[in-house]
């Protein structure tokens, strides 16, 4: 696919749902959600003006601070790598070549860099994608450590309603790192793979009348059958696992997502706004794709996780459950999923894995949404994004050598 020039689809030219009523070729609407690009300019941070969501309440702590820590700013933007092409890029290129609509970037708790695409609104929550697959990971593994989940359960220990599907036998710890196997393909350029039959589950793309398949996350995961291999050999990304593990949760806590999230993470940050999750026709959250928050909110539940847990003068979780994360997950089983862009790496109850020469670790989400942490550098950094496309394996190859350039850099300042 040829990717249209970043400055082509800057956002405030565009002019999306100016207006009112906006122009005919102006309006982005629910079924207009993903595509044409560059629909996603607009709808990736109004999400919640096209579905329906439920809040993630910031509670009524104050506000923590972000300080900052002045001089890297340019020396960052100047930055120079050498590209996937072989060629020279800077920092600022990069974050061209990734559509960022946000970028912030922290190092031993201060803020360093900050940027934003002009008229994206820094105080409106953004869509993170995948990444909301690592914040349920995150709990997950918390319930673990507290005894309330077992992983070495079968999934139909807690939900008997995937007896019959291709989750039978599979253990929650399998879910947790995607090697559970069943049969379901997540082909994002491929309008006939099963993962267009999820989103039609989750309310994300439109429902013809006639439409015979599943209208809801949880009447469709029981559909889904049996895959080839024995579970536990081989690590392939499917978002329905993280729906199935976001059930699980909901079962053993009888909350929901969206309840999970704020009581245990987002009402102890300090966060700045509200989030939200998006939900299914029947009210479930999209556990692996759906939660909506700023940038600066994203940079503070990372900067949490790089400090083992603690934040905001409190223990949000454990820091056993961060070093879980950090250890990994079978990197020979990663390889079956022919993640070449990512060589050398893990994926460990929702979070991928570096196996770096720093320990880095990352959540990462469809069109370009990142958190990546440097723990030997003390660094942080967040990104939102609207790539034309969705998967990783448009963004990782220049993304790997620009967080070692810039840990690179960071060293020597911390020197």
């Amino acid at each position: 696919m040829e990717l249209p020039d970043p400055e082509s689809v800057r956002f405030e030219p565009l002019q999306l749902m100016e207006g009112f009523p906006p122009p005919a070729d102006k309006q982005v609407t629910m079924a207009g959600f993903m595509r044409p690009y560059p629909n996603p300019r607009w709808s990736f941070h109004h999400a919640r003006e096209l579905f329906p969501s439920r809040r993630v309440a910031r509670g009524n702590e104050g506000v923590s601070a972000l300080l900052r820590a002045d001089g890297l700013e340019q020396k960052i933007g100047e930055l120079t790598f050498v590209g996937p092409d072989g060629e020279p890029m800077s920092f600022v290129q990069y974050l061209d070549s990734t559509y960022v609509d946000g970028v912030l970037i922290m190092q031993h708790g201060k803020v360093i860099f900050e940027q934003y695409e002009a008229g994206v609104p820094a105080d409106e929550p953004h869509i993170l994608w995948s990444v909301t697959k690592s914040v349920v990971g995150l709990l997950a593994t918390q319930l673990i450590e507290e005894g309330a989940l077992d992983p070495n359960a079968l999934v139909t220990r807690y939900l008997p309603e995937l007896e019959d599907s291709g989750w039978r036998g599979a253990t929650v710890q399998q879910v947790l790192n995607m090697t559970a196997d069943i049969d379901y393909s997540e082909v994002y350029a491929d309008r006939t793979s099963d993962v267009a039959r999820y989103s039609r589950a989750a309310g994300m793309s439109p429902v013809h009348p006639d439409y015979a398949g599943a209208r809801d996350l949880y009447s469709y995961l029981p559909t889904i059958g049996p895959g080839v291999d024995e579970h536990g050999n081989a690590f392939r990304y499917r978002t329905t696992h993280t729906e199935t593990l976001g059930w699980i949760l909901r079962r053993v806590t009888g909350l929901s997502t969206a309840a999970l999230i704020e009581q245990r993470i987002w009402s102890k940050l300090g966060a700045e706004q509200d989030g939200y999750m998006l939900l299914d026709p029947k009210g479930a959250e999209w556990a692996g794709a759906g939660f909506n928050v700023t940038l600066r909110d994203l940079a503070r539940f990372a900067e949490m996780v790089r400090l083992n847990g603690e934040f905001n003068g409190q223990q949000i979780v454990s820091p056993a459950v961060v070093q879980t994360l950090r250890e990994g997950g079978d990197r020979e089983a990663f390889k079956a999923a022919g993640r070449d862009f990512q060589p050398g790496y893990s994926y460990r109850n929702q979070w991928w894995i570096s196996h770096n020469k720093d320990g880095a670790y990352e959540a990462l989400g469809v069109h370009g949404q990142m958190i990546h942490i440097n723990p030997a550098v003390g660094m942080v950094m967040v990104r939102l994004s609207s790539h034309p496309v969705a998967t990783s394996a448009q963004t990782m190859p220049v993304t790997i050598p620009a967080m070692e350039a810039l840990a690179d850099l960071l060293r020597i300042n911390a020197g």
